[in-house]
């Protein structure tokens, strides 16, 4: 089976338990991505840098438990990046990464390209020097050679300023776009929510828009026809890695499941987002993990 790319960071998160205490997980939109795709049962290699501490070491391991293949993982001389989730529902993040190995990603060995697939680019690594430009290569070489391209931006507030030199080079390269409210908000403050999705489809009517609402579901916008679901009912332990788990979905629906009707491809992606919000930090949910969903739940 063909390989999907998954370019970005790898990080730590750190997130309150049920007893309020700190727990480490590992986590990053790239990671977290591939991780997910290969719980699906697509191959999936993380593209991106990291580093020579021990949380680096931790993320080896991870990755290797789950299946995810290290082959084009870049080793840099620099800490892991952390990621502290305050609050998951409504979002709020503390990044602590100055000079963090995910921002060192010098570019992907010419050899990853042979044999791939799909190419996911996704998550704040994205916009962070002195990287950036190594990532908008990448997307730019996946495009030519006709891989399925994805692009989540997960905007950052922090980085807004990157994100929206960015933003439109990533959305003219995809296949398929993932964005959230907050998403186009921060990166198209001077439209509204309706007008901001129009804006994004118009930079490529080609490509699938995922846009997600959090509680109140996702529609799913494309060339195929648009679709919308309220999202499932599931008992929240908490969001990270939800958005990150749509994404997966949709795109091994794109790659597996072509001949859905995109409404069965927005609730299979949907379903795979609920899975994951059952459990703490970053989940990969199994195909099993989504029936369950689909079957228990309205």
């Amino acid at each position: 089976m063909s390989l999907a790319l998954c370019f970005g960071g790898a990080v730590m998160d750190f997130v309150r338990g049920p007893d309020q205490r700190w727990q480490a997980r590992a986590g990053g939109s790239a990671w977290t991505v591939a991780r997910a795709l290969s719980a699906l049962g697509q191959p999936a290699a993380f593209a991106g840098a990291l580093g020579d501490d021990p949380f680096a070491a931790e993320l080896v391991s991870a990755a290797a438990a789950h299946g995810v293949d290290l082959r084009y993982a870049v080793r840099v001389a620099a800490p892991t990046a952390l990621s502290v989730v305050h609050r998951s529902d409504p979002a709020h993040y503390t990044f602590y990464a100055h000079g963090a190995a995910d921002s060192l990603f010098p570019g992907v060995d010419r050899a990853a390209w042979t044999g791939a697939r799909a190419a996911y680019f996704g998550g704040v690594t994205l916009v962070r020097d002195p990287a950036r430009a190594a990532f908008l290569d990448a997307a730019a070489e996946a495009r030519a050679r006709g891989l399925t391209v994805v692009y989540d931006p997960n905007y950052r507030p922090q980085h807004a300023e990157a994100y929206r030199a960015t933003f439109a080079h990533y959305a003219a390269l995809a296949d398929l776009i993932k964005v959230s409210g907050e998403d186009l908000a921060g990166l198209l403050p001077d439209l509204g929510p309706e007008a901001a999705a129009a804006h994004l489809q118009a930079l490529n009517p080609a490509a699938t828009v995922l846009l997600t609402r959090g509680a109140a579901g996702a529609r799913l916008l494309g060339p195929r026809g648009h679709a919308e679901h309220p999202g499932y009912r599931v008992t929240v332990a908490d969001t990270v890695g939800a958005g990150d788990a749509s994404i997966a979905a949709l795109l091994y629906c794109h790659l597996h499941r072509p001949d859905w009707p995109p409404a069965e491809q927005l609730a299979f992606a949907l379903a795979c987002a609920a899975a994951a919000c059952t459990r703490l930090g970053a989940h990969a949910p199994t195909l099993a993990d989504i029936e369950a969903v689909q079957k228990e739940t309205p």
